[in-house]
């Protein structure tokens, strides 16, 4: 009775705003509380799934590692050190084999050890103090494989009896191979969970970085006696799992910590969460709208107008009233709406403004943060594309010797570039715009009997309008931007053609201060890098290895009986040699990592970044093979070409610049020293 008395005492705009409640908004919440339980429930399963997945994948590539490791030192304790065994394990012959197997298995250290205590011979960085501890555990079986942990860092040990000799005491090989740093990074990239191994609450091998790029190894983890739970990594939350490494495999006690990031059922049911509310919101909302206008005829409009302006005072410009009457509120409503459209037409203009003055200092800075004139090309190219709203574009740059325009860049559509063919000044529309410096709108595309298709690759056929613009610098014409048709199909107009014009002109004196700088860094006979690039490179390459601990090479060349190509057939055919050989430098290195220069007269100098010295002296081999394939041609007969080289690695053979160029100069005097045409790798400095 009391519900029915409250009920009857209340107005429609209550009633119909109360049925308008249990109608939609109790329905969304039981629903919303179904839904959130079944993503939770999805979300745990998934987890689990993600979690047992990456857990096998760690263990199985661990397991992997150390079983390639015991088998390796059986099959050398059974077959390549058997014989050696047998005649005392001479340094002489078995120190050469131990450095290739250190090599071939990628160990950091080996031994041979007699009664499980005594080291006979060894080679290799030593794991420390701890070594002489671990031996006769690893020693007292006849073969074993184990990790322990030696200066917070994992090692894995592995050991084979040579079994075949029959004396008193037995001999064992000892491998220790540190595991990777980054030996669980393919598997984070894999499955998208960070892994880490922890031994005495710190972390000895970790997939984490931090926002500097460096791995988080030696950190103690927030509560690492915690078997499971929650973490933040690089502000993104992470669940973590935390067991046993290899269970019954190794000695040690390491712990696997297995972090993956929330799981998208967790996000989904979060935005079910969320969506459920707004959509009750909207249905309180809803009820409120429509008690009122069942309430307030008059009101109900005035109400309407006023929310409107409340978000366009919040700068939102998309709304649009729709209240179509005769009397006052209506002329107020289409007074708003044409207010509202005159704003939004106001602020498209001074946005799109804004975009043009950006576009044009994004281009002048441009030549700051290209070093290739192509990449800058392209730059250019594809803001001036995304400003004019178009399909594609391309630039095209005139010839300095034959006075002809040449597709340098394209972008969009199929095709890489828009024509195969030089176009010669003043024909089609490109060689028109070149020829006279004005732009010029042709919106009838491939009709207009202007165009020209100079054998093109692409369909001219869907070239429906086209826009040219002179790239102008000084007084000259240096090349033609062109945009072909509109995203939105609308034609080109004056306010299009100025502003590809301002992008032109901006765009020109970048390319052209691009050139400047590509002149004062390069060597102009055999356009590699000049000294002084060279030094300045070699010094952060230095510096960018040291600091994330990347190996880096240098290889110094001589060209062979150099003075005698001077002065036996003149100073053209020098030039001639210097020129075939920094052509064969080029074609050889890395583009875009490793860094050509010419050191000075005869003698040039390649950079390589993140390169081993055996990689190096791979390299260096087949650069002096390929030199060695040239000739010049001459009257008296073609004339061969030698080169004698030299090869340096930071941090085997030097830790600073200097070092490391005279380590290298060292290594090519050799060369020369030992007849010419080969090349040395520098020797280990003793300690």
């Amino acid at each position: 009775m009391f519900f029915t008395d409250f009920i009857r005492s209340r107005n429609l705009k209550f009633k119909i705003l109360l049925l308008f409640t249990l109608i939609l908004v109790l329905p969304l919440a039981i629903l919303m509380a179904i839904s959130v339980d079944r993503t939770a429930r999805a979300a745990r399963q998934d987890f689990n799934r993600s979690l047992h997945y990456s857990a096998s994948l760690f263990k199985e590539n661990l397991e992997d590692q150390l079983d390639s490791l015991k088998i390796r030192a059986k099959t050398v304790a059974d077959f390549e050190f058997y014989t050696l065994a047998g005649m005392g394990f001479t340094a002489s012959a078995t120190i050469p084999m131990m450095q290739y197997e250190l090599i071939r298995s990628g160990l950091d250290y080996m031994a041979i050890i007699e009664d499980r205590k005594n080291t006979i011979l060894d080679e290799g960085t030593p794991p420390g103090e701890t070594f002489a501890k671990i031996v006769p555990a690893m020693c007292h079986s006849p073969l074993n494989v184990n990790i322990y942990v030696i200066a917070e860092e994992p090692w894995i040990f592995a050991s084979a009896m040579i079994t075949k000799l029959r004396t008193e005491k037995p001999q064992h090989v000892v491998f220790a191979q540190k595991l990777p740093r980054d030996f669980a990074d393919k598997l984070k990239r894999l499955t998208g969970a960070e892994f880490t191994l922890l031994y005495a609450g710190k972390r000895i091998l970790t997939s984490q970085m931090d926002i500097y790029g460096k791995r988080q190894t030696g950190n103690s983890p927030k509560d690492p006696d915690v078997n499971q739970g929650k973490t933040e990594i690089l502000g993104t939350s992470y669940s973590f799992v935390r067991e046993e490494a290899l269970k019954g495999r190794i000695s040690e006690t390491i712990r696997l910590e297995i972090a993956l990031p929330d799981s998208e059922y967790n996000i989904l049911g979060r935005t079910i969460q969320r969506d459920f509310i707004i959509f009750g919101l909207l249905g309180l909302i809803l009820a409120l709208v429509t008690g009122t206008v069942l309430s307030w005829h008059i009101a109900a409009p005035i109400n309407s107008l006023a929310e409107s302006t409340s978000r366009v005072a919040a700068g939102d410009l998309s709304i649009s009233t729709d209240i179509l009457r005769s009397d006052e509120i209506g002329v107020l409503s289409d007074n708003f709406r044409e207010m509202v459209t005159s704003i939004k037409n106001e602020k498209d203009l001074k946005e799109r403004r804004m975009k043009e003055l950006n576009t044009l200092f994004e281009i002048s800075n441009a030549v700051n943060l290209f070093t290739e004139s192509e990449d800058l090309l392209k730059f250019v190219l594809t803001h001036a594309i995304e400003v004019l709203e178009a399909e594609r574009g391309s630039i095209m740059l005139l010839d300095d010797q034959t006075d002809e325009l040449m597709v340098k860049v394209a972008s969009g559509g199929r095709y890489r570039a828009f024509t195969s063919v030089p176009v010669k000044l003043g024909q089609g529309i490109c060689g028109q715009v070149a020829q006279t410096g004005s732009g010029i709108i042709c919106n009838d595309g491939f009709k207009d009997a202007r165009f020209r298709n100079f054998g093109s690759l692409m369909p001219v056929e869907d070239i429906n309008t086209l826009i040219c613009s002179p790239l102008k610098f000084k007084e000259g014409t240096i090349g033609v931007l062109n945009i072909v048709n509109k995203r939105s199909g609308n034609e080109f107009n004056d306010n299009d053609l100025s502003l590809l014009s301002l992008i032109s002109s901006q765009a020109a004196v970048t390319i052209e201060n691009n050139k400047l700088y590509e002149l004062s860094i390069t060597d102009g006979m055999t356009r590699l890098y000049v000294h002084r690039y060279f030094q300045a490179r070699l010094s952060e390459e230095l510096l960018r290895a040291r600091r994330y601990g990347l190996s880096l090479s240098l290889i110094m060349i001589d060209i062979d009986n150099f003075k005698k190509f001077n002065d036996t057939y003149g100073h053209q055919v020098g030039d001639l040699v210097i020129q075939k050989v920094a052509q064969s430098i080029k074609e050889t290195v890395r583009t875009g990592v490793d860094i050509p220069c010419r050191y000075g007269g005869e003698e040039m100098s390649i950079i390589l970044p993140e390169t081993r010295s055996e990689e190096a002296l791979q390299t260096a081999e087949r650069l002096r093979e390929n030199i060695a394939a040239l000739s010049v041609p001459h009257s008296s007969g073609n004339l061969r070409i030698t080169v004698s080289i030299g090869i340096a690695s930071y941090p085997l053979h030097a830790h600073d610049r200097e070092a490391l160029i005279q380590a290298s100069d060292r290594a090519l005097y050799t060369s020369k020293g030992a007849g010419k045409n080969r090349s040395t790798l520098a020797s280990e400095p003793t300690v």
